[in-house]
C-alpha cells in the first residue's frame, strides 16, 4: 500500500557516520519484508513560441531515485535496516515483524568502493536532504512502501518543499557517471557533495549564505548549483549540472589547466578554458545523448536560453573557441553523418584520452593535445578526425604546441601558439586585449624551455617599446600534476624575473601583463654563474585556477 511521507527535511552528516554499521539484516522469514519504488518529480525543460527555454510543470513525470541510500527506522529513530535502490528505483529490506517501521530516503548515491556523493544543503551547516514515510507496523508478512519526493510546484509558484530537487540533481549526475562506468566498468569515484539550496543565488559572497556567483565546481569535491526560484534554478537543468561534473572529472581523472572566468561561445579564447568549458558542454550531450543545452532561469523559470551543441551557427569559429570544440567533440562521439561529420567513436576512445594522454601531456590542456593524442591513438581514423576539426577553420594538427595554424582570429592575434625560449636567447611578446582581459585569446604568451644541465636560472621580462604594464613569470613543470614552480615575486613594476632551481627536463611557462595593457616584455633565458643556493625571495602565489561556468551569450 502507498504510504504517506513528509516533506523533505535535513539530518546532520554525522549521522552518516553509522552507513555501514547497521544491526545484522533479519533473516528471510524471520522478519516481515517490506519492498517499495523511490521516484521523484522529473520537470522537463520545453522552448515557447518566442525561443525561450521554460520549465514545464504540466508534463512533469515521476522518475525513479537510482542507486539512493534507504532506511528503515523504528520509532526511537534507530537503524533496523538499509539498503539502496537498483537502477529501477526499488528496494528491499527485512525488519522485524509486528514493529512499528518508517522508511527514511536519503539524497546520497553510495556504492561500497565506487561512488559515495550527497545533496546537501550548504545555508545549513551541510545537512543532507532526505524524505521519509509515516510509522506504520510491519506485520507479520510483506508490505509496499513507495515514495515519491514532489517538486513543490501549485501551478504558479513554489508553496511546497521542493523535495524532488536533491534526487533530480543526483539523477542528472548518475547519467554521465553510468557513460562513464561503461567506458571503465572498474571504475572508482571520488567523494562529491554537491552544495544545492533555494537559498543559493547568483551573486558573490558568503557560500554558507548562499552566495555562489553561479553553478560551478570549486577544484575541491565540491560542486555548487544554484536554486532561486523565479531568478536562477539549475536543479532540472542537466546539461548544466552535467558540465560542472565533467569539471570534477577533469580533476579527478584528467587534467585541466583552464585558468576559469567569463567566457560565451563567440568569444576568442585562452586555449585552455576553450577546451574546458568545450568539453563540459560536449560532455552534457554524450551523457543524454541529446545535443540542445539549456539552462532555465527567470519569472516562474519560464525564460531560459538554449543552443544545440552539434550544428549551432558558427561564431568566430577556431582553435580558440569553446564552441568549436563542443562540436568537434560531440561529433567524434555521436553516430550521425552530417557534413564532415562521418566519424563515430563513442565514448571510450574520448575517455581514454582523457584519462591517459591529456592528462599526462606536456604542453597545456587544449584542442592540440587532446586531437594529437586522439590520431595517435586511432591512427585508422585519422583522416576522418581531420575532416571534423577542419569543419571548424582548424588546420591540421599534428602536435600538442598548435604549430603552423593558419586561422588568426580574424586577423588579430600572431603566432606562434608557444614561443621557445633557449638559454642566453631572448624572445619579445607582446599582450593583446582585443577580445577582452584575463582569459581571452592574446592575453597570455606561452613558452617552451628544455634545460640540459641543473642549475639555477633566471627567467625576466623586461619593457620592450609602447607602453609599460606589470609583467607576471609562471614556470610549470612539463609532466602530471602540472602544478605551477614559481611565480615572479614583483608587483606594480614593469620589469620581474623568476629566479629557480631546475633540474633537467622540459618545462612551460606563461608571461602576462597583470594590468591586462597592450604592452611588449622582452624574455630571457639566463644560467646563474655560481650553483650557488636559490635566493630566499618569496614567490606570490598563483591566481585562482577554478573552472566556472558562466551564462553564454
Amino acid at each position: 500500500m502507498l504510504h504517506k511521507f513528509y516533506s523533505l527535511f535535513l539530518v546532520s552528516l554525522l549521522g552518516l557516520m553509522f552507513i555501514g554499521c547497521t544491526p545484522e539484516p533479519v533473516p528471510v522469514g524471520e522478519g516481515s519484508k517490506i519492498s517499495g519504488t523511490i521516484t521523484y518529480d522529473r520537470v522537463p525543460s520545453k522552448v515557447d513560441a518566442y525561443g525561450l527555454v521554460k520549465l514545464d510543470y504540466a508534463n512533469t513525470q515521476k522518475a525513479t531515485a537510482k542507486y539512493v541510500v534507504v532506511k528503515a527506522l523504528d520509532e526511537n529513530g534507530q537503524t533496523l535496516a538499509e539498503t539502496t535502490t537498483d537502477a529501477n528505483g526499488e528496494y528491499v529490506v527485512y525488519v522485524p515483524k509486528d514493529t512499528d517501521v518508517k522508511i527514511r530516503v536519503y539524497a546520497r548515491m553510495f556504492k561500497k568502493d565506487t561512488w559515495d556523493l550527497s545533496v546537501v544543503d550548504n545555508t545549513n551547516l551541510k545537512a543532507m536532504y532526505v524524505i521519509e514515510g509515516e510509522l506504520h507496523n510491519s506485520g507479520d508478512g510483506s508490505s509496499k512502501r513507495n515514495l515519491n519526493a514532489t517538486s513543490g510546484w501549485d501551478g504558479q509558484s513554489y508553496s511546497g518543499s521542493r523535495d524532488a530537487a536533491p534526487f533530480a540533481i543526483l539523477d542528472s549526475i548518475n547519467t554521465i557517471m553510468q557513460k562513464v562506468v561503461k567506458a571503465n566498468p572498474n571504475v572508482t569515484f571520488p567523494h562529491l557533495l554537491v552544495n544545492w539550496s533555494p537559498n543559493n543565488v547568483a551573486a558573490g559572497g558568503d557560500k554558507s549564505l548562499g552566495q555562489i556567483v553561479t553553478s560551478n565546481y570549486d577544484g575541491n569535491n565540491n560542486l555548487w548549483i544554484l536554486g532561486d526560484a523565479d531568478s536562477d534554478t539549475d536543479e532540472y537543468d542537466d546539461h548544466i549540472i552535467i558540465h560542472e561534473w565533467s569539471h570534477f572529472f577533469e580533476d579527478k581523472f584528467s587534467r585541466s589547466d583552464s585558468i576559469g572566468g567569463p567566457h560565451s561561445s563567440g568569444d576568442a579564447l585562452d586555449i585552455r578554458v576553450a577546451f574546458g568549458e568545450g568539453f563540459g558542454n560536449a560532455m552534457s550531450a554524450i551523457a543524454t545523448d541529446d545535443p540542445i543545452y539549456f539552462d532555465t532561469s527567470g519569472p516562474q523559470q519560464s525564460s531560459g536560453w538554449f543552443m544545440n551543441i552539434e550544428n549551432a551557427p558558427a561564431e568566430n569559429p577556431g582553435w580558440f573557441s569553446e564552441a568549436s570544440i563542443q562540436r568537434i567533440l560531440y561529433d567524434l562521439y555521436d553516430s550521425n553523418s552530417d557534413g564532415s561529420d562521418n566519424i563515430s567513436l563513442g565514448f571510450k576512445p574520448l575517455y581514454n584520452i582523457m584519462v591517459n594522454k591529456e592528462r599526462n601531456a606536456q604542453a597545456f590542456t587544449s584542442i592540440f593535445t587532446f586531437i594529437n593524442a586522439l590520431k595517435n591513438e586511432n591512427s585508422s581514423q585519422q583522416s576522418a578526425i581531420d575532416r571534423v576539426v577542419s569543419s571548424e577553420n582548424i588546420n591540421t594538427i599534428n602536435d600538442d604546441y598548435g604549430n603552423y595554424r593558419t586561422n588568426l582570429a580574424q586577423g588579430v592575434y600572431k603566432t606562434p601558439v608557444y614561443r621557445t625560449l633557449e638559454l642566453n636567447h631572448w624572445v619579445t611578446q607582446c599582450n593583446q586585449n582585443n577580445f577582452g582581459v584575463y582569459n581571452k585569446l592574446g592575453n597570455r604568451t606561452f613558452l617552451k624551455l628544455h634545460i640540459d644541465t641543473p642549475n639555477i636560472y633566471t627567467i625576466s621580462a623586461k619593457p620592450y617599446g609602447g607602453e609599460y604594464g606589470d609583467p607576471d613569470i609562471v614556470l610549470y613543470k612539463a609532466e602530471y600534476p602540472f602544478d605551477s614552480m614559481g611565480m615572479s615575486p614583483l608587483e606594480g613594476v614593469s620589469s620581474d624575473e623568476l629566479t629557480i632551481n631546475l633540474n633537467k627536463g622540459d618545462y612551460v611557462a606563461e608571461v602576462y601583463d597583470a594590468s591586462f595593457n597592450n604592452s611588449c616584455f622582452v624574455i630571457d633565458l639566463q644560467k646563474n654563474a655560481t650553483n650557488m643556493k636559490q635566493s630566499k625571495q618569496t614567490l606570490k602565489p598563483t591566481r585562482p585556477r577554478k573552472p566556472k561556468r558562466m551564462p553564454q551569450e
